[in-house]
């Protein structure tokens, strides 16, 4: 019963109170003395014997000394036996270095992922996550639901099984008359409000699409870009405007670590000619992403949205009216602004 606890342990030595505070209170001293006594037989539990022992019968030493070579061995054994049977491009090695109890949890799914991969080779086309999860273990919520994708990491397939992640796909309106530009400009905004704003003035804009972004959210629907709006041959231009706050930036910040996404000055600067409001619920501050967002902005802004954000304050985009926003959107002239530190693009494929 302690093998769990034993593995998960950090240090070489562990005193007995160690043991005692784990145990239920109906268990007798008889039976927790049995349970210690056993690992002390195989060979995992070395009394330490400087620190004497409580006296009671059947007598423990007062600490003992955590063998981990002994502690694993039966679980190694079984990975080495395992190793031999499997694809020989299917590694088990990251087990070896894992807490008993993961290789335990995870042994049946490995099983039926190498008899998977010995009957079919590897995937040749991407499928959508509950596709492949029903393929390997015939459930469909495995990977996404079930810890699958850790397994299939832990085997170091996780980009051999192709599998495309099922996410809530983008919601954008699109302006067909720019679809046959080579520069493609898109909007990306952070609230529906905003959203329902700017929507009656795209057709006046250059751009092709208005997305919206739902929060956080954007992060993983932005991933079926190249899928939903599938134009060949042409460059991408994103912008970004979300609220003038830690949240707002944090997920622009976000967004920015897997594509390109600059964020929309004109937007910004008329949110800045506003009155900030106190931040109503509590923010993590994140001075990195608050850096390179700031890296757009004139130095007057720069300062202003720095005093701003840490005198607790926000600038929500619905500050703006919806006569405000397509004002904005359809008499200012969009550029392709990029600082250094930004290297990442967005190209259909």
């Amino acid at each position: 019963m302690f093998m769990e606890m034993l593995s998960t342990y950090k240090r070489t030595f562990i005193p007995l109170e160690v043991f005692e505070k784990a145990v239920s209170s109906n268990m007798t001293y008889e039976q927790f003395a049995q349970e210690i006594q056993r690992l002390e037989e195989q060979g995992i539990l070395v009394p330490v014997k400087s620190a004497g022992n409580n006296g009671r019968m059947p007598s423990l030493s007062y600490k003992y000394k955590i063998q981990r070579t002994k502690l694993h061995q039966k679980t190694h054994k079984q990975i080495e036996k395992l190793q031999i049977k499997c694809h020989r491009e299917l590694s088990l090695d990251n087990y070896y270095s894992l807490p008993p109890s993961a290789w335990e949890e995870d042994l049946p799914y490995i099983e039926k992922i190498n008899q998977y991969i010995m009957q079919h080779d590897w995937p040749q086309e991407e499928v959508p996550a509950p596709e492949r999860s029903l393929a390997l273990t015939g459930d469909e919520k495995w990977i996404q639901e079930k810890n699958g994708k850790r397994v299939l990491e832990r085997l170091q397939i996780w980009e051999r099984m192709k599998i495309v992640p099922v996410h809530d796909p983008l919601s954008f309106a699109i302006h067909p008359q720019v679809l046959q530009n080579k520069h493609q400009f898109h909007l990306v905004v952070e609230n529906k409000t905003t959203y329902d704003g700017l929507l009656g003035a795209l057709t006046d804009t250059p751009f092709s699409t208005l997305i919206y972004g739902q929060g956080y959210k954007i992060i993983k629907s932005m991933e079926h870009f190249t899928r939903q709006i599938p134009l060949p041959n042409v460059e991408h231009t994103i912008y970004y405007f979300g609220d003038l706050d830690w949240e707002g930036i944090q997920i622009w910040h976000l967004l920015m670590n897997k594509i390109q996404v600059i964020p929309a000055i004109p937007f910004y600067q008329a949110c800045l000619q506003k009155q900030a409001m106190p931040i109503k619920t509590k923010q993590k501050i994140n001075e990195e992403a608050l850096q390179d967002f700031l890296q757009y902005f004139s130095e007057k802004d720069q300062q202003q949205i720095d005093t701003i954000l840490h005198n607790h304050l926000y600038l929500a985009q619905e500050v703006l009216s919806s006569a405000q926003l397509k004002q904005i959107w359809s008499e200012n002239t969009w550029s392709h602004p990029s600082p250094k530190s930004f290297k990442k693009t967005l190209e259909s494929e």
